[in-house]
């Protein structure tokens, strides 16, 4: 390849790399810009090793410390820049902990959600989802549930899925956990909808007020001194997912498709607004499955989270999910294709 076309080729990829990583780092995330970044970073190494193969007699003179000009001196210096650099960024000490507190992630924080590392989740095929909680090995025994899986089957003329949010919560209405978020809605309070910036608060309504009562941050990102969580919130399925205490939860998905407008909802970029569908969860109940049905709507920005249960003005939008299956497994019958 010639030496032209691999030094013109790196400084292209490298403006990737400084554009798609300062986006990273001071942007919500993007999976375009995810894309660019990852795939422009393995150009970039491709580009490096054709460079270095290039220079080859350069660096094995180097190494060999026969080079004019260069020294033992020179290889100490690098070698001790470069301990330097990772001592620095490996044990936290400024000036890192100072960039790392002006990156989206540290000045948004309250507004990113992220599902508990015992959530995992799944795509069986185009049209439908899986989401599964595991309990805490620390306190999961083999007498107790150790999975909540939910399956969501999705009619198969759609185009794309729905937004969705999938959480549980207590038999009064309290969040306990949010169990999977879409990633466009985890790290902000706007979204993209069909090239309009919306609150995520108007694309899952019920959600977010649900995680307005718990976070303390309300649909604008502010902290909400009013409605935040309380010091006794445990926030996690851990201590609800036990056999043998009668415990009982709610699984909850709301989903919303923008731009489907009926005469009832006749807004072009929102369209109908989203629908909840819920189950009563039983732990200790012989039958482990449980059906989600539609309970009721969102409604519109001016009745912000509180349940619609009128869902006659709901036409197209019932169509979307063809089956949202709720279900506990336990350690001797643990399977998640069993769902």
């Amino acid at each position: 390849m010639s030496r032209h076309v691999i030094n013109l080729s790196l400084c292209f990829a490298l403006a990737v790399m400084l554009i798609t990583g300062g986006a990273a780092y001071w942007l919500p995330f993007s999976l375009l810009n995810a894309r660019l970044h990852v795939c422009g970073g393995l150009v970039f190494v491709a580009l490096i090793t054709f460079h270095l193969v290039d220079r080859l007699a350069y660096f094995q003179k180097l190494f060999a410390l026969r080079l004019r000009g260069f020294t033992g001196w020179h290889a100490f210096s690098v070698l001790s820049g470069v301990a330097v650099w990772l001592y620095i960024t490996g044990t936290g000490t400024a000036p890192s902990t100072w960039l790392m507190k002006q990156s989206y992630e540290a000045r948004h924080r309250r507004e990113i959600v992220r599902a508990s590392p015992l959530v995992g989740f799944g795509e069986p095929s185009e049209h439908n989802r899986l989401i599964f909680r595991t309990t805490n090995p620390a306190t999961a025994t083999k007498d107790n549930p150790v999975e909540l899986s939910v399956w969501l089957g999705f009619d198969r003329d759609l185009d794309r899925l729905p937004s969705i949010a999938v959480w549980a919560e207590s038999m009064t209405g309290t969040m306990i956990e949010t169990l999977f978020l879409e990633d466009e809605l985890s790290y902000g309070e706007t979204v993209d909808v069909h090239g309009i910036r919306k609150r995520r608060g108007d694309v899952l309504p019920i959600w977010r007020h649900k995680y307005s009562s718990v976070s303390g941050t309300d649909p604008n990102g502010e902290i909400d001194v009013v409605s935040g969580a309380t010091e006794r919130h445990q926030y996690s399925l851990d201590g609800t997912l036990v056999a043998g205490q009668g415990k009982e939860f709610i699984v909850c998905v709301e989903l919303n498709v923008a731009g489907d407008p009926n005469d009832a909802w006749p807004d072009p970029v929102l369209g109908q607004p989203s629908l909840l569908y819920t189950a009563i969860v039983e732990v200790d109940a012989e039958n482990s499955n449980a059906l989600l049905e539609l309970t009721a709507h969102g409604g519109g920005a001016e009745v912000d989270g509180n349940l619609q249960y009128d869902l006659g003005t709901i036409t197209t939008a019932k169509t979307y999910a063809d089956l949202f299956l709720v279900k506990l497994s336990t350690v001797r019958s643990h399977s998640r294709s069993n769902l």
